[in-house]
């Protein structure tokens, strides 16, 4: 019977900043994404046409983003014993327990730093405006990830739709490891021929 929760480390507060509760992911994101929203909108307003066309590439950029992450950084191959270690809390420990609901979203301590590091790149690259607006649709993208991410592993779907995206991943874990890397694309497997062929065998 599969494992529901997986201890990675002996200190007490190392293994507290691995956890994300699912409330906290909500809470945390919804305050930022509103917050953000607000300064696009309100307090420092971007032209309609940029902020929704550059929203609209950032969330589209975080698709191939979201894939090349899974299969280049989380699936790479690493032969010291410090690497094995490395890729285990980073995601090996996701594969060896892939219902732990504490880990099924990404710890605080690793997103936010990870924001504003990308909210810094892409001012640079985009500009203030063009930057911001990029970023937003970018993190947004990032939530749905998570967010779905978390659902595919702790519910089930009764919808189509839903379910065959569902399937998708979960064939990455039960199934095919090196294959279906992309969580809430897989139309981006299809593009660079890593999805897996349809089964029902776990």
């Amino acid at each position: 019977m599969e494992k529901k929760h997986l201890k990675i480390f002996r200190s007490r507060w190392l293994e507290c900043l691995t956890y994300m509760p699912v409330m906290v992911f909500i809470s945390l994101w919804a305050v930022v994404l509103s917050v953000f929203a607000y300064t696009l909108v309100v307090s420092h307003p971007v032209p309609v046409g940029r902020l929704v066309g550059m929203s609209a590439l950032g969330l589209l950029i975080w698709f191939f983003f979201e894939y090349v992450m899974h299969r280049f950084l989380f699936h790479m191959r690493l032969q010291s014993r410090l690497g094995k270690a490395f890729l285990f809390v980073m995601h090996g420990n996701h594969h060896e327990c892939p219902r732990d609901r504490y880990r099924n979203l990404m710890p605080a301590i690793v997103s936010l730093p990870l924001a504003i590091m990308f909210y810094g790149l892409f001012q640079v690259i985009f500009g203030a405006s063009g930057g911001r607006s990029f970023f937003f649709g970018f993190l947004c993208g990032y939530v749905l990830y998570d967010g779905w991410h978390y659902a595919t592993h702790q519910y089930r779907f009764s919808n189509k739709f839903l379910k065959y995206i569902q399937k998708h991943h979960l064939q990455h874990h039960y199934y095919a490891p090196d294959k279906n890397y992309a969580v809430t694309s897989p139309w981006v497997d299809k593009i660079f021929r890593s999805a897996c062929k349809p089964t029902r065998k776990r």
